[in-house]
């Protein structure tokens, strides 16, 4: 049986839970199985050790996931291999699988990929025992990066997934990483519910950034104004609505009517027609009703700040009423 096969096999014993080394030969032999991958790839994936008590039928699930891995990479597999190492580090994380997904990606040739991969390892890893030779290789791939015009930059926010935007054009969400041209750039992050940050950043030439943001929570919409109470007061009465000159107005229409009404009563049997004082009287009081019938329509209105002025006129041949208003 082929040495890879053996240390895919051994770490599928691991995630079982069974110790077929102690803790630290399995350090030494990772450092050992990563050591010969950096020379002459392919070499086998670095074995997982899950913590103690794990759900069995996890643990079992991860078991395959992991085997599966193994295997697509001792074939030469990779992007099998790759895929299945980054759908257990979904299920299972552990943070051996990052330099695993960089291997498979050295072999492929992909150097951003295994860069970023190589960086989260270390990321996660930063005591780890390989870090120093980890650190070579990723400052080599950094270099292949530099003399293409490009370099690899990382962003992290706290909550993930939120979008992030790179010179205000939408690349993808986070953690997310990519490659772009050395300089000045603006990174935004935005998430719904949360306040947008923005930083400027310069890319370095020659080595890969990471840009780690917190978002804050976005203050609580203020609540719409609630309407203005509708007044429960009952309108004034008519006699309180309406002016002075109103009344008067009034008061004198239905005077001179009244006395019109009168006169012609009493010369009623003497004369066969309307009398000159009961037509004056008449023409009055119909014009001063008219005139007070318009002011009370204003007064009803409740303009206030209008300024009225009526007046009514009697002649020898005939009768003026006036009423004026400026608003």
């Amino acid at each position: 049986m082929s040495a890879s096969r053996i240390a895919a096999l051994g770490a599928c014993a691991c995630l079982l839970g069974i110790a077929p080394w102690s803790q630290a030969e399995a350090g030494s032999g990772r450092h050992a199985n990563k050591a010969a991958a950096a020379e002459s790839p392919p070499a086998a994936p670095a074995p997982l050790v899950p913590a103690a008590k794990e759900d069995a039928g996890r643990t079992a699930h991860a078991k395959a996931l992991f085997e599966k891995a193994a295997n697509a990479y001792a074939s030469g597999h990779y992007y099998e291999a790759i895929e299945s190492f980054l759908e257990l580090d979904r299920f299972y994380p552990n943070d051996q699988l990052p330099f695993n997904i960089a291997k498979a990606y050295d072999n492929l040739g992909s150097r951003p990929g295994a860069l970023r991969y190589y960086r989260e390892y270390l990321r996660r890893s930063p005591d780890a025992p390989d870090h120093e030779s980890v650190v070579t290789r990723v400052r080599e791939l950094e270099q292949a990066l530099a003399e293409r015009g490009l370099q690899q930059v990382t962003v992290f926010s706290d909550p993930p997934e939120a979008t992030v935007l790179l010179d205000d054009r939408p690349v993808g969400l986070t953690p997310w990483t990519g490659e772009t041209w050395p300089g000045r750039h603006r990174v935004t992050v935005e998430k719904n519910g949360y306040v947008e940050r923005e930083i400027v950043m310069d890319l370095d030439a020659l080595k890969a950034e990471e840009v780690n943001l917190e978002l804050t929570r976005a203050p609580l919409a203020t609540p719409a104004s609630a309407p203005a109470p509708v007044s429960q007061e009952k309108p004034w009465p008519l006699t309180r609505r309406m002016g002075v000159l109103t009344w008067a107005t009034l008061a004198t229409g239905t005077a001179a009517l009244g006395t019109a009404i009168a006169i012609q009563a009493t010369s009623g049997s003497k004369s066969s027609g309307i009398t000159p004082a009961t037509g004056f009287f008449a023409g009055v009081g119909t014009a001063a009703a008219l005139v007070g019938g318009v002011m009370l329509y204003f007064d009803l209105s409740d303009k206030s700040g209008d300024q009225r002025h009526a007046s009514v006129s009697a002649g020898p041949e005939r009768i003026l009423a006036t009423y004026q208003t400026s608003f």
